[in-house]
Order: C-alpha cells, then sequence, then structure tokens
C-alpha cells in the first residue's frame, strides 16, 4: 500500500540500550536470573524497532516523528491527566481524575498517536493546587467520557 501525501508516523522515543542491561554482575557479587535476562534480552534486539523506524523514514521522509517516552503510559488519552495511581495493573488504565477506563497499551497507543507525553512545563500552566490536589490549568471536562478531546 503507497504512502499517502497527509500520512504521519509516530514512534515512542524508546532508550533499548537502556532497556537491555546485563544481569551477569561481578565475581563477588553474582547477578540473579541471568539467563532469563539474557533472553529477554535477546527478545528485545531481535525486534529491530530502531530499523523498522528507519525504513519507515525512508519511505515517507519528513513525515515520520519521534514522541519522548516519559509519561506516555501514566497520561489519560481522554482528559491528558497524568497520575502514577492510573496505571492500575500492567495492562489495566482508570484515570483517576475522569475515571476512563482502558487497556494501558492501548492508552498508551492513543497518546504516541496523538503526539502527547511529558506534561506542560510553561509557567503557572500545570502547578498543582494545595488544597484539591489537582491541576489548577484544567477547564471543566465534558459529561461523555471516552472520547479523547484532541
Amino acid at each position: 500500500m503507497p504512502v499517502r501525501t497527509y500520512d504521519l508516523f509516530r514512534f515512542e522515543n524508546l532508550n533499548i540500550k537502556n532497556m537491555t542491561p546485563s544481569a551477569r554482575g561481578t565475581i563477588e557479587e553474582p547477578g540473579k536470573n541471568v539467563r532469563q535476562r539474557a533472553g529477554l534480552n535477546r527478545a528485545i534486539l531481535a525486534q529491530g524497532w530502531v530499523l523498522f523506524r528507519q525504513r519507515t523514514e525512508h519511505k515517507a521522509p519528513g513525515r515520520v516523528e519521534d514522541v519522548p517516552a516519559p509519561y506516555i503510559s501514566l497520561r489519560c488519552s481522554a482528559c491528558g491527566w497524568i497520575d502514577e495511581n492510573s496505571r492500575k495493573s500492567q495492562a489495566e488504565f482508570v484515570c483517576s481524575s475522569c475515571g476512563f477506563t482502558c487497556n494501558a497499551d492501548a492508552n498508551a497507543a492513543t497518546n504516541v498517536a496523538v503526539g502527547r507525553s511529558s506534561p506542560r512545563r510553561s509557567a503557572g500552566i500545570g502547578a498543582v493546587t494545595r488544597t484539591t490536589g489537582r491541576s489548577s490549568a484544567r477547564e471543566p471536562q465534558p459529561s461523555r467520557v471516552g472520547i479523547p478531546l484532541f
């Protein structure tokens, strides 16, 4: 299928080298589960994520973006609220602010597709109030939850 001129491809900017550390350890303090960790590292490196991104860039030059990885899985794709308590388990995401519920991977994929990851860093925006513990920059949310409002 040819790439259309208005398509945009976004990739989560993962640091693969940090994802695959050795568990070998030293002679004085040998590592634990070394074989299991080596198998996991081999599986991660065999995926070829970097090559896939490079080939996509070759096929669609100028239409590939990297989205920073921090907070991708902690941000609610419905309201944008970031809270580590929203990630109930490896597979379950329940927003602590608006109550939006979905699969955690689907939530993170929606955030990557939209290109949102890190919290706002402007002066005065996104500050947390002391009385409520919520962001001072939040606007009233609609009653219909589950539809991304981007």
